[in-house]
């Protein structure tokens, strides 16, 4: 592995350890080895109600909401004597992986070895060991089930530069073409 390689990655497993120290500052509890691949939004004002297991994949555009604004209608309608709030928390366990741009909402856990899909929205908790996805987001398969049907598109790149990375995969996608 070349220095600059791994200079990057250097940087970018300090930068992830920059993100989920400044979660921690503001009240989140994050275990160690969870990695934040950008930024992530915490709808309301109750970091503190977030907790995040060990070893957890949080990808760009992940929006954590303690907080439901629809609450609002209900104090405009004098449901109740003074101004209420609804809110809940947010419990992630270990190993999980949440895709570009899910949202998970207040009053949700979601166990561990769990992938969730891009875009997907969970307002439910969600069993250990099995991949969810959708609007709302549902089963989709066991965890598995998951590593069963992709056995061919697993590659062993981690410790590859990007020049191996590339010759490597441009090998593999090409015996498929020609085999088609």
């Amino acid at each position: 592995m070349g220095l600059l390689h791994r200079l990057k990655i250097y940087l970018a497993n300090r930068n992830f350890e920059t993100k989920r120290k400044y979660l921690i500052k503001q009240g989140c509890k994050i275990g160690e080895g969870t990695r934040f691949i950008s930024d992530v939004s915490i709808g309301g004002t109750e970091p503190y109600l977030i907790t995040v297991g060990k070893d957890c994949l949080i990808s760009s555009n992940v929006n954590l909401f303690t907080h439901d604004g629809g609450v609002k209608v209900l104090n405009s309608l004098s449901y109740f004597k003074q101004r209420h709030d609804k809110i809940g928390p947010i419990t992630i366990g270990d190993n999980c992986f949440i895709g570009h741009g899910a949202i998970i909402l207040p009053n949700v856990t979601i166990g561990s070895n769990v992938i969730i899909g891009a875009g997907s929205i969970v307002c439910k908790d969600l069993p250990s060991n099995a991949v969810y996805a959708g609007v709302p987001a549902k089963k989709i398969c066991s965890i598995e089930e998951y590593y069963q049907k992709n056995t061919t598109s697993f590659f062993p790149t981690a410790t590859l530069s990007h020049d191996q990375k590339k010759s490597l995969l441009e090998k593999e996608f090409s015996k498929e073409t020609n085999q088609s």
